[in-house]
Parts: structure tokens; C-alpha cells; sequence
């Protein structure tokens, strides 16, 4: 579990101004965030690598980690920064030079040994909170991707893949990426 402080909203951000550390922020707890993996690295990479390939020349528009994203919506007062492992934009007057400030359309967490609570439990509540059409959680440990909808406010486990399966997006039309590559070392 990573670790965290409890700080006010000033003092979080000029805490995040002089910290190295990669941090998060929900509504008065800061979580530092630990350096990935080589593997978690190379799983990235490969995904974001497929989610380019399918956006190219679309609307919308792929950001990996480390970029800050200010999760907000009308509905909600709270203050949360997330650095989720891949975003997909639709909306691009979010963005702003160092960050996104808005609802991604779809987010991809890695989730290790390490971080696995934070991503199973508080981002995904977090995420479906404010309205996170898609959630995926993928698990380089046991070669896996689990897909979330939301649906009616709550997320539904569209599908878990595994071995030679596709992962396929539920939001976007024909975007689907082959865990045999996903998790390829080469």
C-alpha cells in the first residue's frame, strides 16, 4: 500500500511543487506513489503503444503516465489528483500545459503487489464516483485485463481476459488489444 499524509488543498499543492515524488491528492490525503517496474513499464508501453495505433487520426486522444490528472465535474466539490497509468480524452479543453482537468473517457491502471489496494479499491470508487465511462485494471502478475462499464452510476465487470484473448474496449467501437502483445517482452 503506498504511503500517505493527511494536508490541506494549499499545502498539497505546495507540496507537489517541491516534491520529487509522484503524488496523488483525495480531498486531504496525499499518496506518494511509488517508481513502476521495468515489467509495469513494458506493459504500458505496449498498451499505450495499441491505444495509439486505434486513435490515430480520431478525435479523441491517448496520455500516459506521469501526467496529473484533476478529476472534476459539476456535481462534485472534492479535490482529487490522480497520475492513472494511460487516459483517453475526448474532451481537450482539459488540457493544460503539465495536466488534464476534467472526466477521462477511459482509464488504465497496471496494478502490482504494491499499489493493488489503492487501484482495486480507492481509484476504482474514485473513478466511477466521477463518472470514468471505463476502467481498466491490468495485471502483468497473472497476464490479465479486467474491463469495467459504468452503467446506472456503478461500474459492471464487462469482462476479465487472459491468455491469447483480446481485451475490447466497451465505449469505443472496434478498439481491442492482444494480450499476447500486452505482456510480450520483445
Amino acid at each position: 500500500m503506498p504511503k500517505t499524509k493527511i494536508v490541506d488543498f494549499e499545502e498539497f499543492l505546495q507540496m507537489d511543487k517541491e516534491n520529487e515524488h509522484r503524488l496523488e491528492y483525495f480531498d486531504g490525503e496525499v499518496v506518494y506513489l511509488e517508481s513502476p517496474s521495468v515489467e509495469h513499464q513494458r506493459v504500458l508501453l505496449n498498451i499505450a503503444a495499441e491505444f495509439r495505433n486505434y486513435f490515430r487520426g480520431k478525435s479523441c486522444e491517448v496520455f500516459i503516465s506521469p501526467l496529473d490528472v484533476w478529476l472534476t465535474n459539476e456535481e462534485k466539490t472534492t479535490k482529487v489528483k490522480v497520475q492513472p497509468d494511460l487516459i483517453v480524452i475526448t474532451y481537450k479543453s482539459g488540457l493544460m500545459e503539465n495536466a488534464y482537468e476534467g472526466v477521462p473517457a477511459l482509464v488504465i491502471e497496471i496494478i502490482s503487489t504494491s499499489n493493488q489496494t489503492h487501484d482495486r479499491i480507492r481509484k476504482y470508487s474514485t473513478y466511477m464516483e466521477f463518472g470514468i465511462n471505463e476502467y481498466w485494471m491490468v495485471n502483468p502478475e497473472l497476464k490479465t485485463v479486467e474491463v469495467y462499464v459504468l452503467e446506472a452510476g456503478e461500474y459492471k465487470q464487462a469482462a476479465i481476459y487472459k491468455g491469447d484473448d483480446c481485451a475490447v474496449s466497451q465505449i469505443f467501437g472496434g478498439l481491442k488489444i492482444h494480450l499476447e502483445e500486452v505482456f510480450s517482452n520483445e
